[in-house]
């Protein structure tokens, strides 16, 4: 048994040198293969290299990487150096803040009603009654709508104001005068929400009244400030100075402005009671 055990071990140890050996002979000629290979390709690539070294002669016996690329990049640079230069944009360095001066419009004066040959602010105007259809109202309608604007105006105090009420004897022709000297709260406005009192006004008011027309004027104004402490009346400026001063141009054109807005009320209510109310049409029933 045991020279069998040899005699397979033998065999066993041959069987493995002969693939040892032929597995030698196969990489062996592989290696072989390929070392033939290796050289046909770097003749290969040596030609490649060659046709590289062509495009490289070309292009350094054409025209220079500076004349393919740089002349024109560099008139392109010419360029971007005007754009770096800002042109109208801006400028390399920071402009100067010059502040804007402000320009202040010169105070314009109010001008009140004036009446240059009595040297007067005067407020005066003619305004025309007519009826429904287009007749003059006659001079004692006229009168009787007159009171009663007076007496809306006035209320109680009517007959405290009232200086004349009658016939003018002097006038060419049937005319009616009133005159009366009144005063009214001097309210100046700083803005159309708030009124400030600033003492009161004094004036005189004459209506004159004709066949088909009326006559209103006003005059003699005057500014009463507010009595100062310890004294019983206060400061009377007359509306031509203030007009016309220097001192407080501002405070005195208040004064003036605010006159000038209440008198054109009072004058815009009497034409309205004076004008012949509307026929009211009756509704459609």
């Amino acid at each position: 048994m045991n020279k069998v055990n040899k005699t397979n071990m033998h065999l066993r140890v041959a069987l493995f040198q002969k693939i040892g050996l032929m597995l030698l002979l196969c990489v062996g000629s592989q290696t072989l293969i390929f070392a033939q290979d290796g050289d046909d390709y770097s003749d290969d690539y040596g030609d490649y290299s060659d046709d590289y070294g062509d495009y490289s002669d070309d292009y350094s016996n054409g025209d220079s990487s500076d004349d393919y690329y740089s002349d024109d990049y560099s008139e392109d640079g010419d360029d971007y150096g005007d754009y770096g230069d800002y042109g109208d944009y801006g400028s390399d360095e920071s402009d100067e803040y010059v502040p804007k001066k402000i320009i202040r419009k010169p105070y314009i004066r109010f001008v009140p009603p004036y009446d240059s040959t009595r040297e007067l602010v005067l407020y005066k105007a003619v305004q025309d009654i007519k009826d429904r259809e287009g007749y003059e109202v006659e001079i004692d309608t006229i009168n009787f709508r007159a009171h009663k604007w007076l007496e809306e105006e006035y209320g109680k105090n009517l007959k405290k104001y009232l200086l004349s009420d009658g016939i003018n004897e002097n006038a060419g022709e049937m005319e009616y005068k009133i005159k009366i000297l009144g005063t009214f709260p001097c309210e100046i406005e700083p803005n159309e929400f708030t009124k400030i009192r600033d003492g009161n006004v004094e004036y005189e008011l004459e209506i004159r009244v004709r066949d088909g027309r009326y006559r209103y004027t006003v005059m003699n104004l005057v500014h009463i400030a507010d009595p100062r402490p310890g004294e019983k009346e206060g400061e009377r400026t007359y509306f031509e100075y203030l007009m016309k001063s220097e001192d407080d141009v501002r405070a005195g054109d208040r004064v003036l402005i605010a006159a000038d807005k209440k008198i054109n009320t009072m004058m815009a209510e009497l034409l309205k009671t004076c004008q012949t109310a509307p026929i009211e049409e009756e509704d459609d029933w």
